[in-house]
């Protein structure tokens, strides 16, 4: 795997151009208790409401957020989704460079008791077609960049005019498809279908067959993801790469960030197995978490190292929190030295994933074990202590900390529910933690683990007595 993390350590050097139709997704999130005496649907009662960016502009913030510096070309119309879809970009770190269309695309999506109950689309289709300035300046990006990404979700902006004005840079051209627009995709690098649209797009009712046939039709390379099963190159030779998913909570965006993670990798010269290896990655850490989720560098590193992707940084940890509750997962929070790791341990931790949908796990960094528990501690560094709590199947996330207290953490990310262990009462806990979590509505809750575990009791046994 090292000729792997050697690509990705250029996945920072590369330019990358993204044109699509670009969507704004927006969540509004809340509880059903009944159904509407007008007609037989749920009633939802509106907790929140939330955006994030669909379409191509995810392609986009896939793309940033392994490293790439990304343009995004598209269509927005002059309304306030537009607005609220450019602040997002810029937030990401993506050049927006758009024209003007009727409307923004929206598609927005009822969430009641952590279902999708209903989604509602706002959009036209028509042809659309970029003028004057960006027209130029699409030119020009596309002549610079390393990879252009077509991001096609047949919304009017991949048009026959859009190929004409990039097909000199067809050798970088990498096409996320759909079949309606079969007939323009002329010139390209490489094709990227799912398994449905490559047998609607070549009339095969077999994926293998469906391959041979693009491949043959477009005369490019071809890549048919096939969801659990993985993926299919047709190049100069037929490959099949296995999913690298582990435990799927949601495919939603899974084809996006497999697209913009193989994009990335192409572009830093890697070779179409690697950089599918390297996607196919990508995209088993996207729908390993909740929602649409953009993985990072880090966490294909540690895809590729073996150590669990459960292992996140405070900022990483604060966007999957947020989008668990858009979703409605009620978050369980802990937090300890975890300095070795024993049955009371693992006890405890099993009851207190009990107390929610996802369980996170605090682990105190080793300046703050030295600073609890003395100069001779902890007696296992701080990585290995998390990737042992990463290990265990009831443990969702971990997150290591450097404070004594966990009140930055909670404050951060505002758990549902804050679990201590049976040695503690409510009387005898951080009580600034305590009044942190009850002033937005969370509640802590005491946890038994096995009676008479504890890590001094081992360390008592297995050092020697002064």
């Amino acid at each position: 795997m090292n000729h792997l993390r050697k690509i990705l350590e250029k996945f920072r050097e590369v330019k990358i151009v993204v044109i699509g139709d670009i969507i704004l997704d927006k969540y509004i999130v809340g509880k059903v208790s009944r159904i509407s005496p007008e007609a037989p649907v749920p009633v939802l009662k509106s907790e929140r409401e939330e955006y994030a960016l669909g379409g191509a502009a995810y392609v986009a913030e896939c793309a940033a957020n392994l490293g790439a510096s990304v343009s995004l070309y598209g269509f927005l119309g002059n309304d306030k989704e537009a607005s609220v879809l450019t602040d997002l970009a810029k937030s990401k770190g993506i050049k927006l460079n758009t024209s003007v269309s009727k409307i923004t695309p929206l598609k927005t999506r009822l969430v009641g008791n952590g279902q999708q109950i209903a989604r509602i689309d706002r959009e036209e289709t028509d042809e659309k077609f970029f003028k004057g300035e960006i027209r130029n300046s699409l030119e020009k990006d596309a002549e610079s960049a390393d990879i252009i990404l077509v991001s096609d979700y047949a919304k009017g902006t991949i048009t026959k005019d859009l190929f004409s004005l990039i097909d000199a840079n067809y050798e970088k051209i990498v096409v996320d498809p759909k079949p309606a627009n079969k007939d323009i995709y002329t010139k390209m690098r490489l094709i990227t279908p799912n398994e449905n649209e490559a047998m609607i797009m070549s009339s095969c009712n077999d994926y293998k067959k469906a391959g041979r046939a693009l491949k043959e039709k477009f005369k490019c390379d071809v890549i048919v993801t096939l969801g659990s099963k993985g993926l299919a190159i047709f190049s100069e030779h037929e490959t099949e790469v296995p999913t690298a998913a582990q435990e799927v909570y949601d495919v939603t965006g899974a084809g996006d960030a497999f697209i913009a993670t193989l994009g990335v990798a192409l572009a830093t010269g890697a070779s179409l197995e690697e950089a599918s290896i390297l996607a196919n990655h990508s995209a088993g850490i996207a729908v390993s978490k909740h929602g649409t989720y953009a993985p990072n560098l880090n966490e294909l590193n540690s895809a590729l190292k073996g150590v669990s992707r459960k292992i996140v940084s405070l900022n990483e940890l604060k966007a999957i929190s947020s989008t668990l509750k858009r979703g409605g997962k009620k978050l369980v929070w802990t937090n300890g030295c975890f300095d070795i790791i024993h049955s009371g341990h693992i006890t405890y931790l099993r009851n207190a994933r009990k107390q929610g949908d996802v369980l996170l796990v605090g682990i105190n960094s080793d300046e703050s074990v030295r600073k609890l528990k003395g100069p001779q501690r902890p007696i296992l560094a701080q990585e290995e202590r998390a990737e042992i709590i990463a290990a265990l199947e009831f443990v969702d996330y971990v997150l290591i900390f450097s404070e004594t207290t966990a009140e930055k953490c909670i404050s951060e990310l505002k758990p549902d529910v804050y679990v201590k262990g049976g040695d503690y009462t409510t009387e005898t806990i951080n009580q600034e933690e305590k009044k942190l979590v009850e002033s937005y509505g969370g509640r802590v809750e005491i946890v038994r683990g096995v009676e008479g575990k504890s890590s001094s009791k081992v360390l008592e046994r297995i050092l020697p007595k002064k």
